[in-house]
């Protein structure tokens, strides 16, 4: 009888514990797909470059940025930034600015 006892406790220890493995993988399949939605909201807009605000239209005439064009404009709807992609010769670069035409890393 106590074989039987300890094989009964022994098989429901292992059904709690592959559930308790098989919770953990769910809640870490849930996270990445939230971070997802997250990311979704903030859409890059392509725009043109006359409907860059004019802080960032200041910034992009400082010494740093003197002899590049600008090849393409987007805006980021949720965050209100802007990414400008210059060009100089065949070097280019992208910078990001907030709407009050700041550096944004």
């Amino acid at each position: 009888m106590k074989k039987v006892m300890f094989a009964c406790a022994a098989m429901l220890g292992s059904v709690a514990f592959v559930n308790a493995q098989a919770q953990e993988e769910s809640n870490k399949a849930v996270a990445p797909a939230t971070e997802q939605v997250a990311t979704q909201q903030d859409e890059k807009v392509k725009i043109k470059s006359e409907e860059l605000p004019a802080p960032v239209k200041k910034a992009l005439e400082m010494q740093d940025y003197r002899g590049w064009l600008i090849d393409a404009a987007y805006k980021y709807t949720a965050t209100e930034t802007y990414e400008v992609s210059l060009k100089n010769g065949a070097e280019t670069k992208v910078v990001k600015f907030d709407k009050d035409g700041k550096k944004v890393e």
